[in-house]
């Protein structure tokens, strides 16, 4: 390495440019990339899906409280986000160290303001683009943690752990925001629905995600946020195909009305090991 005033006179330019073009990015519809600073995922922000993991909790002898307030934990933002770009056939690895893989369709806001300690009535306006994402958890990993009371960081933060749709502009107007009652999110696996919910059953909205967030650290243009997932979550194989979308709510499926891009994915068989 050199003595320390050689050490001191490297510049480190070239490695910040090399990583900067290294982050994750996920498409824009209609043209353009958002280049991703750091991910965050909301925890139990459906009251279904916090009974749902209560329940799970009980039988393994863990305990737990549904009624707790949504908390907020990370993934990398170099390796976990998957673009699921509309034009693309998207196939994400069986993860290692898991014999229970499974899905959480998500709303996810990509940030383009900065702040701290944000008011709820002025969050959304750090918000500049929405999708749909899918977060993937090696759920016996993270049931032995929290069994043995230590972080689930393994079972949440791996690579290709975040697949994500493409993001669209996100405004007050938007029915995301506006009228969450009439949209609905779902997943579907191999042609069959195993989540579905309106995003009012949200615990909190997607403004109040973001305000809660700020309390914990200095957001910044380049996160993003999956802000939690319904009941229903299960388990994945190499083969499965997983749609998850973000619909308006109607009387029939041939009156839907897509809002945003749908992430669509397919599961497929381990990478094998490397040298």
């Amino acid at each position: 390495w050199g003595s320390p005033s050689k050490l001191a006179s490297r510049r480190p330019s070239a490695w910040l440019r090399r990583m900067a073009s290294s982050t994750s990015r996920v498409s824009i519809a209609g043209g353009g990339e958002f280049a991703v600073r750091r991910v965050y995922c909301v925890g139990r922000n459906y009251w279904a899906h916090a009974v749902e993991m209560e329940e799970r909790g009980k039988a393994l002898g863990i305990a737990g409280d549904p009624r707790e307030a949504p908390f907020f934990f990370q993934k990398s933002s170099f390796d976990a986000v998957v673009d699921c770009a509309a034009d693309i056939a998207t196939t994400v690895p069986y993860p290692s160290l898991t014999s229970q893989l499974e899905f959480e369709v998500e709303v996810v806001v990509g940030l383009v303001g900065s702040g701290s300690d944000v008011p709820v009535d002025e969050a959304a306006g750090l918000a500049g683009y929405v999708g749909v994402g899918c977060d993937l958890t090696r759920r016996d990993l993270q049931t032995e943690a929290k069994a043995k009371r230590r972080p689930w960081d393994a079972a949440k933060s791996f690579d290709f752990s975040a697949p994500c749709g493409q993001l669209v502009p996100l405004t007050p107007e938007d029915l995301v925001l506006a009228n969450p009652e009439g949209c609905v999110l779902e997943l579907a696996k191999n042609g069959h629905v195993h989540q579905r919910t309106t995003l009012d059953l949200m615990i909190f909205s997607v403004a109040e995600c973001i305000a809660e967030l700020s309390k914990e650290v200095a957001l910044k243009p380049g996160d993003l946020i999956f802000t939690g997932t319904p009941a229903g979550v299960n388990d994945l194989k190499p083969g499965d195909d997983v749609l998850c979308s973000l619909y308006t709510s109607g009387p029939a499926e041939e009156k839907r009305a897509f809002l945003l891009p749908s992430c669509h994915f397919s599961i497929g068989n381990p990478r094998p090991p490397t040298d």
